[in-house]
């Protein structure tokens, strides 16, 4: 037998799921969920199947119909893998569905649930998913790998007055809970006690395992567009702050549909989640999750949105295969991003976005210097946990591969093969094999022009990549060429600077200057005060590295305010990888006085940096 995925116990002989029923109990109290997963295949079948699991407790396996048990076991070392968790092997008899009853473990890799305390509120908890790149398993069993797409319904029995958000449709409005219903998930004592009420959710259309999300608590909601709705748990402040940000949502959503065809998901509504949440966002269907750090106050931070929104078409519509071939969803994403964000904010903003994703790819070459198998499009990731190599390679390297084709064949060309890409394997999970024989079957010749194993299976960054070129970007550079020399740039220079030009000027710095120079220039610009985290992080990096030790109560204050990785990596390691004992001890102290106010996944991102310098 073989496995389909390096991540997932699926095996490629044994049917895929097509359909999941998923009744859902929240205990606040003891940070578990109580639910049954009923798992519908293809076609009756007979003999072993294996779901991934982690950090669940399986009570029974039963068949829907006659309710008699299953028979099954977790065949492997009683110590579960530490990035697979352990399977769970169903024995069928001619069985085309199975009933498997569970409870989350309050380690979920999958969920953060946040106490009163730890939201805007202080009123109410809350609770929350990020199941990307493989944690689906600690939220249900399930065939956890992007290859197996499947259709869903949920039914969620939350306590009075919390309300759930999730990234499917709404079946029906909030209802009391019905005696039985929950079969052997939940006792009725449970699931009928006062206070509690049922939610009910439908996504009819295929999504691999690590889109499936949803958030529970005190959460509000404002319409933005005809298709749009934000959410958030924040307060009414908040709420309006995200309204504004976002409030050309359907602008976006009308030039991707102009761009890469009609807009399949119906709507495309965005959940502001409390700062723990570990990413910028997360592109689940219907329901894009969100950092509050994105909301900037210039609406800038709706270029996060449009990455989002372009996952619609590439990620969501198509899916990589496995985790392998990530660059399928990214690379694509964030060329189809800077495509909408040209159209919707102009293209000096797309050239300072694609300035910027050209620095972090030359930063993540010295990262992986010592491991250039990362640094390809379609790199070995066997045994290799996902979230620990998480880098800009598939987003940038991917980007670029795609705009060398587009250089190579013109835009009007590529914008039909685009299109044709995406109406031939919607709804489909492919491989970069997959990719390749379309693009050399709708583009002949395209194979004597490119190098494509280079740009695929090379190390590094092929020498036919292109540094973006604008006035914009030209002129960022110099200046930042020009602070090498001693020279601040002049207040005239920058007076309509957003912070992106802020994050360009100071990631094409030294990585490391004098003291002085960090203090001159924060004096000027107050950089390591900026509400705009990308440009406070980048500062506050560079003076890490500069042995700026004035800083380092910001640095702490900023680590203990926002959880997400994108910030919390550069910190952690510059306080941890130069020779300062100080700025090593105070990483440490730092993580252990806030590791709990840190999703499950950043938390295991941090103590891997950590553990790699002790």
């Amino acid at each position: 037998m073989a496995r389909l995925d390096p991540h997932s116990y699926t095996e490629s002989s044994q049917p895929l799921a097509k359909h999941v029923a998923l009744t859902l109990y929240f205990d606040f109290a003891a940070r578990t969920i109580h639910g049954s997963a009923l798992l519908t295949l293809p076609a009756a079948h007979t003999g072993p199947l294996l779901l991934d699991t982690r950090s669940l407790l399986i009570h029974s396996v039963l068949d829907p119909r006659t309710t008699a048990p299953i028979p099954f076991s977790f065949p492997s070392d009683p110590t579960p893998d530490p990035v697979l968790g352990q399977p769970l092997c169903l024995s069928l008899s001619a069985q085309s569905a199975a009933l498997v009853v569970f409870s989350t473990s309050p380690s979920s890799s999958a969920l953060q649930w946040l106490s009163p305390a730890q939201t805007a509120s202080k009123a109410q908890p809350f609770v929350y998913t990020q199941c990307q790149s493989i944690h689906a398993r600690s939220l249900f069993p399930c065939q956890d790998t992007p290859a197996a797409r499947l259709v869903f319904s949920a039914r969620l029995n939350l306590p009075h007055p919390l309300t759930a958000v999730m990234a499917a449709a709404r079946a029906a409005a909030p209802r009391d809970p019905v005696p039985g219903e929950a079969g052997s998930a939940c006792p009725d004592a449970l699931w009928c006690a006062a206070g509690r009420s049922v939610e009910e959710f439908i996504m009819d259309r295929p999504i691999p395992p690590y889109l499936f999300a949803f958030a529970a608590g005190d959460i509000a909601a404002r319409d933005v567009g005809l298709r749009t709705r934000v959410h958030a748990e924040g307060g009414a402040a908040l709420l309006d702050a995200a309204a504004r940000e976002f409030a050309g949502a359907e602008e976006m959503i009308r030039a991707g549909e102009a761009l890469f065809g009609p807009y399949e998901w119906g709507r495309f509504d965005l959940l502001v989640l409390p700062p723990s949440f570990p990413y910028g966002g997360m592109e689940n269907p219907m329901m894009v999750f969100l950092t509050p750090t994105v909301i900037k106050g210039d609406a800038s931070g709706a270029q996060v949105v449009a990455h989002e929104l372009a996952h619609s078409w590439t990620g969501n519509l198509i899916t990589n295969k496995t985790n392998e071939h990530f660059w399928l969803n990214e690379g694509f994403t964030t060329y189809a991003e800077r495509r909408i964000v040209e159209v919707v904010q102009g293209e000096e903003t797309a050239a300072l976005n694609m300035g910027i994703g050209w620095r972090g790819l030359n930063d993540e070459m010295d990262r992986f210097k010592d491991n250039m198998e990362f640094t390809k499009l379609k790199p070995n990731l066997e045994g290799i946990d996902p979230d620990e190599i998480y880098s800009q390679v598939p987003y940038e390297k991917g980007f670029q591969f795609l705009w060398r084709i587009e250089r190579q064949v013109g835009r009007p060309t590529f914008d039909v093969f685009l299109k044709k890409y995406i109406a031939k394997f919607k709804f489909q999970s492919i491989d970069t094999e997959t990719f390749l024989e379309f693009l050399k079957a709708n583009l002949p010749g395209i194979e004597n022009q490119i190098d494509l194993k280079q740009w695929v299976e090379g190390t590094g960054i092929p020498p036919d990549a292109m540094e973006p070129l604008s006035s914009i970007y030209s002129k960022i550079v110099s200046l930042s060429n020009e602070f090498k020399l001693g020279n601040i740039p002049k207040k005239q220079e920058v007076a309509n600077w957003s912070g992106q030009e802020w994050e360009l000027y100071i990631e094409n710095l030294p990585k490391s200057v004098e003291p002085s120079q960090i203090a001159a220039l924060d004096a000027h610009y107050r950089l390591s005060e900026s509400r705009d985290y990308e440009v406070k992080v980048a500062f506050l990096q560079l003076a890490i590295s500069s042995g700026c030790k004035e800083y380092f109560g910001e640095v702490e204050r900023t680590l203990k305010q926002v959880g997400r990785m994108k910030y919390l990596r550069p910190l952690y390691t510059a306080l941890v990888q130069g020779n300062a004992e100080e700025a090593k001890l105070s990483a440490r102290r730092i993580f252990a006085e806030t590791r709990d106010t840190y999703h499950p996944i950043a938390q295991g991102v941090v103590e891997s940096i950590l553990a790699k310098h002790s």
